[in-house]
């Protein structure tokens, strides 16, 4: 999914006020520009107008984790109607939790599920395992993986950022300054 820039993200949810989707994609454009608290809020209305929106509960829960609100990531990644995305997210809460056993349990389901490479890159990034990020990365660039599009904006990939090995990865995808 392209995301829009909160502007645009904005006049979607005007004209479409009661649609989930809008609401979910205004959070995910929030999300990415490093809005969180307006983005929690976007994604709990979506849950408000469809609580089968898949996809809205792990993001709020990233949300509230990026806050540092790590009992309210829990409880929203958690509540996620079955999704292999749950799985991603609790095993990113659960690690920060001190659950290490229970992260861990999490990213095996996830991979079993069939989890992409760029989402793993995020979970061990989160985790401090720079290398084995930076694999999974490695592995998302050689698959062309569309997710990739998120690099540069994802805040999961903060602890990354400074390593010279995802420096030369944001160079390969030549993205705009």
């Amino acid at each position: 999914m392209q995301v829009l820039p909160p502007p645009a993200a904005r006049r979607a949810v005007a004209l479409d006020p009661l649609g989930a989707r809008s609401r979910y994609v205004l959070g995910m454009a929030l999300h990415f520009a490093r809005r969180d608290e307006e983005a929690v809020a976007a994604f709990g209305e979506a849950i408000s107008l469809d609580p089968d929106y898949k996809g809205a509960y792990h993001f709020r829960g990233l949300a509230y984790y990026v806050l540092g609100d790590f009992q309210g990531a829990r409880s929203s990644c958690e509540t996620e109607p079955s999704s292999e995305a749950r799985y991603w997210c609790l095993a990113i809460v659960y690690d920060k939790l001190g659950q290490h056993a229970d992260a861990e349990a999490m990213l095996n389901k996830f991979q079993a599920d069939g989890a992409g490479p760029f989402a793993c890159a995020t979970i061990y990034a989160q985790w401090g395992n720079t290398a084995k990020a930076l694999e999974w990365l490695t592995t998302a660039m050689r698959l062309r993986k569309a997710d990739l599009q998120y690099v540069k904006t994802d805040p999961l990939f903060d602890p990354l950022r400074k390593a010279p090995r995802f420096q030369a990865i944001e160079r390969e995808l030549k993205f705009p300054n």
